[in-house]
């Protein structure tokens, strides 16, 4: 299932910042897409699949998550017709990210805001109070104009920024947040594991790009990324792999095999060690859905 991209069209010819929009549907069905906004999603009513990026989870009544932009992703539920009465419902806060740093840095520091956004493309659920307060933000800026609308959105991205209670999705996309970055011994180093993941990246070749000596270079990584560099390849390639068993019908040993894996039977261990299910699995999940 690939995904196609989406224009959204309150987006499209305006300088519009931020939507909030209640969604109700006799079920939520849409393509696998992506856009260039990101997406505050409240379910109040319905339950289903849910896909964000590489993580396939169910969903239902209360769940509240964060999608960033260009992140595939899809909602999906079946369809009652005999029960028209109950639709489900969604409350949905857009959010492009470019125009509101754009707009914020003349009265803060938008440099988190901005990190946020780059490590938004993991995909993230909120949970605990945090969710609640959120929550009630987003009913209220369905009915909200102007200043009262502008409070609760800034509201949202402060909670947005505080990591507690924040739920990351997918374990792999410090490569993508990091690898636009126009200089520095990060850009360097999330450049070269981007060209060169499908082959052996060995501690020594890592340290040498990034200008460190091999103790350092393991510290250093360690506090960048919250994993050993050898999770962090690991996790890389299983997000490439999980592309590939959405995108094509390559099979599985192929999938194993373009994503920098010689041993099918290690690709299968990581793949489950990071997804809690077979690449096998995954596949009949993605494909179960429209």
């Amino acid at each position: 299932m690939k995904p196609t991209f989406a224009l959204l069209p309150d987006f499209a010819t305006s300088q519009t910042l931020f939507v909030a929009k209640e969604i109700i549907r006799p079920a939520f069905a849409t393509d696998f897409h992506f856009h260039d906004e990101c997406q505050l999603v409240y379910i109040r009513s319905g339950a289903g699949t849910r896909i964000i990026g590489g993580s396939i989870e169910h969903f239902e009544a209360g769940d509240l998550t964060f999608v960033g932009p260009r992140v595939p992703h899809v909602w999906y539920s079946k369809p009652k017709p005999n029960d028209t009465d109950n639709p489900d419902v969604s409350l949905t806060l857009y959010i492009n990210p470019v125009k509101i740093v754009d707009h914020l840095k003349f009265f803060v520091d938008t440099q988190s805001l901005k990190s946020f956004f780059q490590q938004s493309t993991r995909g993230l659920s909120i949970v605990g109070t945090k969710k609640e307060v959120m929550t009630n933000l987003l009913q209220n800026m369905i009915h909200q104009k102007n200043v009262p609308l502008l409070a609760s959105f800034i509201q949202i991205l402060d909670l947005l920024l505080d990591p507690e209670e924040l739920v990351w999705l997918n374990g792999a996309s410090i490569l993508s947040a990091y690898s636009n970055d126009a200089k520095g011994r990060v850009a360097q180093l999330m450049d070269f594991i981007q060209q060169n993941f499908r082959a052996e990246i060995t501690l020594e070749k890592a340290a040498s790009v990034a200008g460190l000596q091999l103790h350092s270079f393991c510290r250093f990584f360690k506090m960048l990324t919250h994993r050993t560099f050898s999770d962090f390849i690991n996790e890389v390639r299983i997000g490439f792999a999980c592309q590939l068993l959405q995108q094509t019908d390559l099979p599985i040993t192929q999938v194993a095999f373009e994503s920098g894996y010689s041993n099918i039977s290690y690709f299968n261990r990581s793949f489950r060690k990071i997804h809690r299910i077979t690449p096998k699995e995954f596949r009949a999940q993605m494909s179960t859905l429209p």
